[in-house]
């Protein structure tokens, strides 16, 4: 049978027995008699599943066009949420909105949007696969893969018009949803408290979403051991339940259990079988939603939608009858399903909790929410994605406390501990493959305090050190260090003739404001101590050079990454605009080779989302170096060639088609576009062509047999590991096609 119908076979005849009683005193009887009945209570069950749950809205819409009033709402994780809402007031359709609104992927992962995240933690902290967390001294695992923080955002938003609403009785509908217990394994009925969190602890998917702090207890899903609460809500007075059902129940092959979340669902169902059955039993009407779609598709919005609407319907006949049946006893109209979010909320007071080194004046620096003002939602969201942005923090979780008739901003902050340690692999032809290494720590020497350490372990060294110390949310002061050495060839033509061994020992002191964590303004001086030499001695005039030597730079630099992703961006710019004055500190270098110079260059790159799956993205490179005798040294001036979008040095910048550091010069100017296409998914296909030179002469750079032209095509992939791409390039400086071939993260 498709639906348990204990409502035909209990509920029905007692009607009827009703019906045929008050016929008899009407037409038997000589005199009217009264006939008193009161109308049954009906509640509403839905059940757990994950992405399946979207089913409901279909039922929902179902219960609305039959005109059956719903007295009592309950449910587990996802049945939680779509009854919570229901109970709330929300109409199915705009439920439905609600749905097809979300980025599931970066709702589900805490996948913030770039421009909430502190510019640092753009700079050196998204080239990691592999990040374990340091607690208590040793190296571990997270309790869970996510926090759920934008999930955590999501609910407050949604479940803002109850804010007010602390016990779940008197919502416009009365509800309760279940959790477990992590500490004693037995589910405990939420009724009581802030709305959005108790939904939030029914649907914490144990080792997906991290367990919730709620009333003094540490609880999980509630579908772990009740995902089908019908005799709680029985209990709530509930007389005829109504139920929906998306539970896959107990897989049975193999096949079926080829994912984590599969065999954490197998795992889970074992102990929801006795609440099941008790469930079952007490269910007078269930709509059950027999689907083909996991718990974790929740991309598949449209396809479950639709799906459950389509099954509800086959029921609309049993849910019509039981309406129509209720209403002979007792009339009920429907309740109004208006309900929308809040835009504001009248706060009296601001409380953080759960901060240990960042103090509240980092708080308010960030939010810049005031005591007894009107608090727009929106803006607060947007503060706390800021907040959890800054790194310092596991989760930035926010609630609205009602005290002696007030409203209590309440921000619950759980700082990340004191660092974590991760790991990559990267190969590209240009510096060919590495293990990198990287560690995080932050409030370790200092509160505000970050540091951040990059080891790559190959043939191309690298070894970068970067400490921060900042003074509120914006300015910071910095102290860092830069070591690294690679090879590139010295050419002439299309030819190598010879190649070059650089090595460069970097110390820096800088200061830094960001604006909006998408602008970065820097000023600093450089320590720099550095050789060059040729790995067979085929140049006498480069032996000079084989010892090492010091440099002094001045800089002043601006830097902008609005992107919405670091790699295969779809919309956003970023730019590099610097000036420095390069200061010779070795007297034995000074007068006979380089000598004070200023070098100035701008580096713009732009994304334009064009119609469909394509992305325009031009992007322009010119430097220029100002010297009076002598020149400045070889890492101060402009070489180009190979296709790695980072090089160890800045003014080293790509073009299709040329070697890597096959061309130097003092002046550049290079434009180039791109046309990026979106394949399927994380599948990009990008045309590429580059057009500009790069000289030792100023009059030179515009001449036309100075002209590079380089062209290309590259297949991408974003995968785990970072961006995999494999390039077939040319140009005019290089006859013979070229392969470049990239892989992972850039370090």
């Amino acid at each position: 049978m498709t639906a348990i119908m204990k409502f035909n076979q209990l509920a029905r005849p007692a009607l009827i027995c009703i019906f045929v009683a008050a016929a008899f005193a009407l037409f038997a009887q000589p005199a009217p008699v009264k006939t008193v009945s009161k109308r049954p209570k009906v509640g509403l069950v839905l059940s757990g599943g994950g992405a399946k749950g979207f089913a409901y809205v279909g039922l929902l819409r179902v219960i609305q066009e039959a005109g059956l009033p719903i007295d009592y709402i309950g449910g587990s994780s996802i049945g939680s949420i779509i009854g919570g809402l229901y109970a709330i007031g929300y109409h199915p359709d705009t439920i439905e909105k609600m749905i097809r609104d979300q980025d599931w992927n970066s709702l589900l992962k805490d996948i913030v949007d770039r421009r909430f995240i502190a510019y640092e933690e753009k700079e050196y902290g998204e080239n990691t696969v592999v990040k374990l967390p340091i607690r208590n001294k040793k190296l571990g695992l997270g309790s869970s893969m996510y926090q759920g923080q934008e999930v955590n955002l999501l609910l407050n938003k949604y479940f803002s018009p109850a804010y007010k609403t602390y016990d779940f009785s008197k919502l416009q509908t009365p509800f309760l949803c279940i959790g477990t217990n992590l500490f004693t394994g037995e589910g405990v009925v939420l009724n009581k408290g802030y709305l959005p969190m108790a939904i939030r602890a029914s649907m914490s998917i144990p080792g997906y979403f991290s367990p919730t702090d709620y009333m003094g207890l540490y609880l999980v899903d509630g579908g772990v051991v009740n995902n089908y609460p019908v005799k709680e809500v029985k209990e709530m007075g509930a007389q005829i339940i109504l139920g929906g059902d998306v539970q896959s129940g107990l897989y049975t092959t193999k096949e079926q259990l080829s994912s984590i979340t599969a065999i954490a669902d197998q795992i889970t169902s074992y102990a929801r079988i006795k609440a099941n059955k008790v469930g079952d039993s007490l269910t007078d009407l269930k709509v059950r939603f027999k689907m083909e779609y996991g718990m974790m598709d929740f991309d598949k919005y449209d396809s479950i939608i639709a799906f459950g609407e389509r099954v509800a319907r086959e029921h609309f006949a049993e849910i019509k009858a039981l309406a129509d049946s209720l209403n002979a006893i007792e009339y009920k109209p429907l309740k109004k399903y208006t309900a929308r979010p809040l835009d504001s909320v009248q706060v009296d007071s601001i409380i953080i909790r759960g901060n240990k080194h960042l103090g509240y004046a980092y708080f308010a620096s960030v939010l810049k929410h005031k005591k007894n003002t009107k608090v727009a939602i929106k803006d607060l969201q947007n503060n706390i994605r800021k907040l959890y942005g800054s790194g310092y923090f596991q989760h930035v979780f926010y609630e609205f406390e009602q005290k002696n008739g007030k409203s209590n901003l309440v921000i619950e902050a759980l700082e990340s501990g004191p660092g974590s340690l991760g790991a990559s692999v990267h190969f590209d032809n240009n510096y060919n493959v590495g293990l990198i290494l990287s560690g995080t720590f932050r409030n370790v020497l200092g509160r505000n305090s970050k540091l951040f350490a990059d080891l790559n372990i190959g043939m191309a060294p690298r070894l970068r050190v970067v400490y921060l110390l900042g003074f509120g949310g914006k300015a910071a002061v910095g102290l860092g260090t830069d070591f690294y050495e690679f090879k590139f060839g010295e050419y002439e033509g299309p030819d190598r003739i010879n190649q070059l061994d650089f090595t460069n020992y970097k110390a820096n002191l800088f200061f830094q404001y960001t604006f909006k964590n998408m602008v970065n303004l820097k000023a600093g001086f450089d320590y720099e101590y550095f050789r060059f030499r040729q790995d067979v001695d085929v140049d006498t005039s480069l032996l000079r050079f084989d010892n090492f030597q010091s440099y002094g730079t001045v800089y002043l630099s601006l830097n902008a990454d609005s992107r919405d992703r670091p790699y295969f961006p779809r919309r956003g710019v970023r730019v590099t605009l610097r000036g420095e004055y390069v200061m010779p500190l070795s007297n034995d270098w000074s007068k006979e080779i380089f000598a004070n110079a200023g070098v100035f260059y701008l580096k713009y790159e732009h994304n334009i989302p064009l119609s469909g799956k394509f992305t325009l993205q031009p992007g322009l490179f010119a430097g220029a170096s100002v010297w009076d005798n002598n020149l400045p040294p070889l890492q101060h001036i402009f070489g180009v060639g190979g296709l790695c979008s980072e090089n160890y040095i800045d003014q080293y910048v790509s073009f299709a088609g040329v070697q890597f550091i096959q061309k130097f010069g003092y002046y550049s100017a290079i434009v180039r576009m791109k046309l990026q296409y979106n394949v399927f998914q994380n599948l990009f296909l990008t045309a590429r062509g580059d057009l500009g030179s790069d000289e030792r002469k100023f009059e030179k750079v515009f001449q036309p047999e100075s002209l590079m032209c380089g062209y290309g095509i590259t297949a991408g992939y974003n995968s785990i590991i970072g961006p995999i791409e494999l390039t077939l390039m040319g140009s005019n400086l290089n006859p013979q096609p070229m392969v470049f071939v990239n892989i992972g993260y850039n370090f």
